[in-house]
C-alpha cells in the first residue's frame, strides 16, 4: 500500500472511532471532537507531500475562530511561506453546503492564500483567485453508514488536491504594488474583525475569548484617545486606526531594519525586536510603538498579537530589494493602499497629493522671497521652525530637505492625523537620513489633529497616545514659527458645524466670518468656513502672528478661495495681517467646464498662496503679485515649476487689492465709473436695486423621482414605484446618471401609499403636478405635492427645498421673472448668457453649478413667504419708468423685468462688462443694468426682452424660421425609437450644419441645425445637447421618442434660431445705450 493511502486509511479509522464515541455518549461537541485526528492527519500529510521542505502545521487555539481565523496554518519554517489554511466544521454525513463559505474563500484568496474547509470527509477548496470553490470527498459519503470507513476506496482526486495544497508556498518575490495591496487587504479584514467587538459591552461577551478581546479593545480606547475629535472615535474609525497602527508598524520595520540579505528568520527576529519600546523613548513612529507595547502587555497570544504575528510571517517571507525600499512612490503607496482599504476615506478627508515639482517650486519660491524680503535670510537658517500642519505623506517635508543646501540646524515638523500617511511621511524622512551627504535637521512627525483644542493648550500630564502627541504639537507650534507650508485637505464632509473639542478653532474662525450684523440664517457664504483648508489657514495665521520676527505662509488652496464670496472675510483677514502676497493659479476648476490640463488629480482648481509678515505689526497688503498658469498644458506648468525661483518670481505681475472684496484674482478691465452708475439687480440692505427680494429655485432631491417630460408617464411611474418598489424604480430610472438611493425610493412609495389606499392618488396627482422650468428651454412636469416635499426635506440629509415663497408667487397668474446665476465663472470657461426666463415654477438647477436665483415681478410679503403678492420692483424705479412710458406701475414693473432680461441676454453688454460679470459668487458684484431714460430705447429693449422670454414659454409655438419640412422629418422617426444620450456623444456636424438624433439600437435621424443654434449656451448648459436631448432621451423618460416629440424638437431649434436673431437685434440698441453721455435713470436720485 502506498504511503499516502496508508496515511488516509489510518486517519479514516481514527475518525470513525471518534465519530462512534461521540454518538454514543453525546458529550463531544460537533467540531472539537475530531480536531486531534485532523491535526495528526495534516501533519502526516505535510511530512509525506512537502518533500525536503521543513513544513510546520500550526493548530490555532479554538478561541481564535470568532476572530475570523481558520483552525490550521501550514507554512515553511525556514522561509515563513504559507502553503494555506484549513478550517474544520462539524462532521456530517450529509453533503457539504459550500454556498455559505464563498465570502471566506474570496477573502483568503485575495490575500494569496489557499484555503480548504472540511467536515472531515468533504474538503471544499479553492487555490486561485477567480476560481469557484470545489468539493472533493476522501471517500464516498453515501457508504459511510454501512462500512468500515478505512476499507472504502480512497478518492484519487483527493490525493491530487492535497499534493497541490502542499506543492509550494505562495510566491516569494513581491513588487511594490502587490505588497501594498496585500497590506491593505489584510488591514481591512482585521479592521472589520475589530469593528465587531469595538462597541460591544463587556457583559454581552458570549465566551472568554470575546471577553478578553473586549477588555483589550476597551483598554486601547482609553489608552489611545484623550479628548477632541469625536468623529475619530466611532467603532469603525477606532478599528481602522488599530489595524493600520499594527500593520504600518510592521511594514515600517520591514522596510527600515531588514535588508535584502536577511533570511526570513532574520527578518522575523528583527521585526519582533523593533517592537520592543520603552515609554519616553524618542523614536520615529513612537505613538505606534506605544500602542504595540500596550497590546503586547496582554501577552503574545491575544487576538491582535496573533494576527500581528501572522503579518510578521507574511512580511518575513516577502523579498524586496534595498533599491525598491529606497525609492518608493510615496503617493502611489498611499493612493493604492486607500483604494484597497477604504476608497471613500480619501475623499472624506479631502486629501490630494502634491506633485513633487510643485512642492519643490513652492519651497524654492518661499526661500527666494525670504532672501529678497528678509535681508538675505533663508528659511533654512539655524534656529528656524518649519511646520507642515497637515503633512500627508510628506511631500513638502521632503522638498524642504532637498532644497536645503546649507545643512541648516532648524526644526522641521510634520503633523498628520491619518495613520497611513503618517507612517509613510516618517519613513520618507528616515530614508533621507540614510542618504549619505544629506543634511539632517532635527525633524519630527507627529500623529495628531492640529485643529482640536488640546493642540492649543499645554498638556500637563499626558497619559494617552493622543495626549503625548498633542503635547508635542503644542510645544513645537508654540515656538516662533518661520514658515507654515502645506497642502491642506479640502472637503465639505470633514467637519460640519460646531463640534465638541474644536471650540478654540471655532472662536478663531469668527475672524473669517462676516460681521455679526451682516449674518443671517440660510447664509450659504458661511458654510465653507468649516472646510478644513480654511481651518488650517486660520491656524497658520494664528501661529505666525505669535512670532515677533519675520514669518511666512505657503499653502496650496482651492482656486475658488482667491475670489469666491464665501472666503471674502478670510481674504480680508490676510490682507490686514500680512505685508506681502504672491498668488500662483495652478489649475482651473474643471467643474465649470474650463479646459484645464491639471497637475492635481481633482476637478477642483488649485492655487498657491505665499503670504509674508515682516514683523509682528503687519502694515497691510496693498498690492499682490499674480501669475496664472491654469490655461497652460501640464507639461508647460511643470516647466514653469522647474524654473529658477528668481526667474519665476519675475513672471508675476503686480495688481492692486480691491478692498471691497479683497479678491486675489485681477479683473479684466472695464469702465468702472460707467458701471457704477447702473442699477444692481439686487443689493445689500439699504442699497437701491432693481429687485427688492430674490430666492433660489425649488430643489428636488432626487429630481428624477418628482419629474418627467410627460405627465402621463410621470403618473404611471409613480404608480409602479408605489406598487413594485425598487424593481420599478430600476426599470424607469436605472439608466440615469444619478439613480435615487434605496431609502429615497422607499420613502417616496410610503408617502404615496395612503393616497392609493384611499383612492385619492389621481386627484392629488392632478392637483399638484405643474409645468416646471427645469433647464433653459426645457419645461417638464413636476409632482410638487406639499406633503411629499416636506417629507423629503428630511430624507438623506434634507436635500429637498420646497421654497414656499416661490410656490406662493407662482400661484399668481401674472407672476413672471428670470433665473440668474450669481456665479457665472463657475458655469463655463468663458462668459456666456447666465440668465434664463421662467414662466413656470423654477428648478434650482436652471443655472448650472450653484443655485439659480429668481428675480420676479411680484413676491409674497412676510417672513414665511405665504403673504399676499406685492410688486418686487423698486418703487422709485417703477415710478420713473411709469412716467417715462406713460403706463401704470404694474405694467411698468413687468416692462422692467423684460428690459432687464434683454440687457442680460445682450452679447454686447456681456463683452463690455466681462470684467465685472465674469466672477464667482460675490454679493458686491451682482450684475448692474443701465436703465435708459429714453422711452423709445426702453420700449424697444423691453419688447425684445418680452419676445426672448416668450421663447421659453411652454405654450409658445414659434414661426418656422429655419424652414423645416415638419411632416417629412417627423416621418423619419422610426417606430419605437428610443432617443439616446450620453456624456461623450457628439450630435453636431458643424460642416453640414446638422444634428443627429441617435437611438439606443443604432438608428440615426439627421435634422438640419444652423451652426449658431448648435452653439447656444445658456446658464452653463448647451441647450440642444445637454438640456433638451438629455431630458427627452430614453435614459431619462423610459418611453419612445414619437413624431410629436420630433415636432417639439423642431420647435426648439426654431426658437433658438429666433433667440439668436433677437440677441443680435438687442445688441444694436445696447451698443447705443452704452455710449458715453446716454441719458440714464440712475439708482441714486442725487446723481446726474
Amino acid at each position: 500500500m502506498a504511503s499516502f493511502e496508508k496515511i488516509v486509511r489510518g486517519y479514516l479509522k481514527q475518525l470513525q472511532s471518534e465519530w462512534n464515541d461521540a454518538n454514543m455518549d453525546g458529550e463531544h461537541t460537533a467540531e472539537l471532537s475530531f480536531h486531534p485526528c485532523l491535526d495528526s492527519f495534516f501533519k502526516k500529510l505535510a511530512d509525506e507531500l512537502a518533500g525536503e521542505r521543513d513544513t510546520c502545521v500550526v493548530f490555532e487555539p479554538r478561541n481564535q475562530a470568532r476572530m475570523g481565523r481558520p483552525d490550521w496554518r501550514v507554512h515553511d519554517r525556514e522561509t515563513f511561506g504559507v502553503y494555506g489554511y484549513i478550517e474544520a466544521k462539524g462532521l456530517s454525513l450529509e453533503p457539504f453546503d459550500m454556498a455559505s463559505y464563498k465570502g471566506q474563500f474570496d477573502r483568503y484568496l485575495s490575500l494569496g492564500h489557499r484555503l480548504a474547509i472540511t467536515d472531515g470527509i468533504d474538503f471544499v477548496y479553492a487555490f486561485e483567485q477567480g476560481c469557484e470553490p470545489q468539493c472533493v470527498s476522501v471517500v464516498d459519503k453515501g457508504l459511510l453508514k454501512f462500512s468500515n470507513w478505512s476499507d472504502l476506496e480512497v478518492n484519487p482526486k483527493f490525493e491530487f488536491v492535497m499534493r497541490r495544497f502542499f506543492s509550494e508556498p505562495v510566491p516569494r518575490y513581491c513588487d511594490e504594488e502587490s505588497l501594498v495591496e496585500q497590506v491593505a487587504l489584510r488591514t481591512r479584514y482585521f479592521a472589520d474583525i475589530v469593528t465587531q467587538f469595538a462597541s460591544v459591552p463587556l457583559d454581552e461577551a458570549v465566551d472568554d475569548a470575546e471577553r478578553d478581546a473586549i477588555i483589550l479593545l476597551d483598554d486601547l480606547k482609553s489608552f489611545v484617545y484623550e479628548h477632541g475629535d469625536l468623529r475619530m472615535r466611532t467603532a469603525k474609525v477606532f478599528a481602522d486606526f488599530v489595524a493600520q497602527t499594527v500593520m504600518f508598524t510592521l511594514l515600517y520595520a520591514h522596510r527600515m531594519v531588514c535588508s535584502e540579505r536577511d533570511s526570513a528568520n532574520d527578518k522575523h527576529a528583527k521585526i519582533r525586536n523593533f517592537l520592543v519600546f520603552k515609554r519616553g523613548e524618542c523614536r520615529p513612529l513612537s505613538p505606534f510603538l506605544m500602542v504595540m507595547n500596550r497590546i503586547g502587555a496582554y501577552g503574545d497570544k491575544n487576538f491582535i498579537m496573533t494576527w500581528a504575528d501572522e503579518c510578521i510571517r507574511f512580511l518575513s517571507y516577502v523579498h524586496m530589494t534595498d533599491e525598491q525600499k529606497r525609492q518608493p512612490d510615496y503617493h502611489g503607496l498611499f493612493e493604492h493602499f486607500l483604494s484597497k482599504f477604504d476608497p471613500d476615506s480619501r475623499f472624506d478627508y479631502g486629501a490630494f497629493y502634491t506633485p513633487r515639482e510643485l512642492a519643490s517650486c513652492v519651497v524654492r519660491l518661499a526661500n527666494e522671497i525670504a532672501d529678497d524680503e528678509f535681508d538675505g535670510a533663508s528659511i533654512f537658517d539655524d534656529g528656524n521652525t518649519l511646520i507642515d500642519p497637515c503633512c500627508g505623506t510628506g511631500s513638502f517635508l521632503e522638498q524642504l530637505r532637498e532644497c536645503d543646501d546649507g545643512h541648516g540646524r532648524y526644526l522641521l515638523c510634520g503633523i498628520e492625523v491619518l495613520p497611513a500617511p503618517y507612517m509613510l511621511a516618517t519613513y520618507r524622512m528616515a530614508m533621507l537620513d540614510g542618504d549619505s551627504g544629506r543634511a539632517s535637521p532635527y525633524w519630527v512627525i507627529l500623529l495628531a489633529n492640529t485643529l482640536i483644542d488640546r493642540a492649543f493648550n499645554t498638556v500637563e500630564e499626558a497619559c494617552t497616545v493622543e495626549g503625548v502627541e498633542l503635547s508635542h504639537v503644542n510645544e513645537v507650534s508654540s515656538r516662533p514659527i518661520t514658515l507654515v507650508v502645506g497642502n491642506p485637505p479640502s472637503s465639505d464632509s470633514f467637519r460640519k458645524g460646531r463640534q465638541e473639542g474644536f471650540s478654540f478653532m471655532d472662536e478663531l474662525l469668527e475672524d473669517f466670518r462676516p460681521p455679526k450684523k451682516a449674518r443671517h440664517g440660510r447664509q450659504n457664504i458661511q458654510k465653507q468656513i468649516s472646510n478644513p483648508f480654511v481651518q488650517f489657514l486660520r491656524w497658520a495665521c494664528f501661529k505666525l502672528e505669535s512670532n515677533s520676527g519675520p514669518s511666512m505662509l505657503a499653502y496650496v488652496v482651492p482656486n475658488s478661495f482667491l475670489e469666491n464670496d464665501s472666503y471674502r472675510y478670510a481674504r480680508k483677514y490676510i490682507v490686514e495681517h500680512f505685508d506681502l502676497l504672491w498668488v500662483l493659479s495652478v489649475d482651473a476648476d474643471a467643474r465649470a467646464g474650463i479646459r484645464s490640463d491639471s497637475v492635481f488629480n481633482t476637478q477642483q482648481g488649485r492655487a498657491v498662496m505665499i503670504a509674508v509678515r515682516k514683523c509682528d505689526e503687519a502694515s497691510k497688503i496693498h498690492t499682490y503679485r499674480y501669475l496664472d498658469l491654469s490655461g497652460k498644458s501640464r507639461d508647460e506648468k511643470i516647466e514653469y515649476f522647474e524654473k529658477d525661483a528668481c526667474d519665476l518670481l519675475g513672471s508675476f505681475v503686480e495688481y492692486p487689492v480691491n478692498l471691497s472684496d479683497c479678491s486675489f484674482v485681477p479683473l479684466l478691465p472695464f469702465d468702472q465709473e460707467a458701471y457704477a452708475r447702473y442699477w444692481p439687480v439686487s443689493g445689500d440692505a439699504g442699497q437701491e436695486a432693481i429687485f427688492k427680494s430674490y430666492c433660489s429655485g425649488i430643489k428636488l432631491a432626487p429630481s428624477s423621482l418628482f419629474t418627467h417630460a410627460k405627465k402621463s408617464m410621470l403618473k404611471r411611474r409613480c404608480r409602479e414605484i408605489l406598487s413594485e418598489g425598487m424593481p420599478a424604480a430600476k426599470k424607469w430610472l436605472g439608466r440615469q446618471d444619478k439613480f435615487p438611493r434605496e431609502d429615497e425610493i422607499r420613502e417616496f412609495a410610503e408617502a404615496l401609499a395612503p393616497l392609493l389606499k384611499q383612492g385619492k392618488f389621481d386627484a392629488v396627482f392632478n392637483q399638484n403636478t405643474f409645468e416646471y422650468a427645469f433647464r433653459p428651454f426645457v419645461t417638464i412636469k413636476a409632482f410638487l405635492w406639499e406633503d411629499l416635499l416636506k417629507r423629503f426635506s428630511h430624507v438623506g440629509g434634507g436635500g429637498t427645498r420646497r421654497r414656499p415663497e416661490l410656490m406662493k408667487a407662482y400661484s399668481g397668474s401674472e407672476t413672471l421673472g428670470f433665473a440668474l446665476s450669481h456665479s457665472p465663472k463657475d458655469q463655463k470657461g468663458e462668459l456666456r448668457q447666465f440668465a434664463s426666463f421662467c414662466w413656470h415654477r423654477p428648478d434650482n438647477d436652471l443655472c448650472r453649478r450653484g443655485n439659480s436665483f429668481l428675480y420676479l415681478n411680484q413676491y409674497p410679503v412676510g417672513k414665511r413667504g405665504d403673504g399676499k403678492l406685492e410688486s418686487n420692483v423698486n418703487e422709485r424705479l417703477c415710478a420713473a419708468v411709469s412716467s417715462l412710458l406713460g403706463v401704470g406701475q404694474g405694467e411698468a414693473s413687468t416692462a422692467i423685468v423684460f428690459y432687464t432680461y434683454a440687457i442680460l441676454c445682450s452679447q454686447v453688454y456681456l463683452d463690455e462688462f466681462e470684467g465685472a460679470l465674469y466672477t464667482v459668487n460675490r454679493a458686491d458684484m451682482r450684475p448692474r443694468i443701465p436703465i435708459a431714460n429714453d422711452s423709445a430705447v426702453f420700449r424697444s429693449l423691453s419688447d425684445i426682452g418680452r419676445r426672448l422670454a416668450m421663447l421659453e414659454k411652454s405654450s409658445y409655438r414659434p414661426s418656422n424660421v429655419i424652414g423645416f419640412d415638419y411632416d417629412k422629418l417627423c416621418a423619419c422617426v422610426p417606430k419605437d425609437f428610443k432617443l439616446h444620450w450620453a456624456k461623450g456623444l457628439q450630435p453636431f456636424d458643424e460642416g453640414n450644419e446638422t444634428v443627429s438624433l441617435s437611438g439606443i439600437d443604432g438608428e440615426v435621424v439627421t435634422v438640419p441645425c444652423p451652426i449658431e443654434v448648435q452653439h447656444v449656451v445658456i446658464a452653463g448648459y448647451e441647450v440642444v445637447k445637454n438640456a433638451w436631448i438629455k431630458f427627452n432621451s430614453y435614459e431619462f423618460t423610459h418611453c419612445s421618442f414619437t413624431k410629436d416629440d420630433m415636432r417639439s424638437f423642431l420647435d426648439l431649434l426654431n426658437k433658438l434660431f429666433e433667440y439668436v436673431r433677437l440677441v443680435r437685434e438687442s445688441d444694436e440698441i445696447v451698443r447705443q445705450l452704452l455710449r458715453p453721455g446716454f441719458s440714464l435713470i440712475l439708482p441714486n436720485a442725487n446723481d446726474r
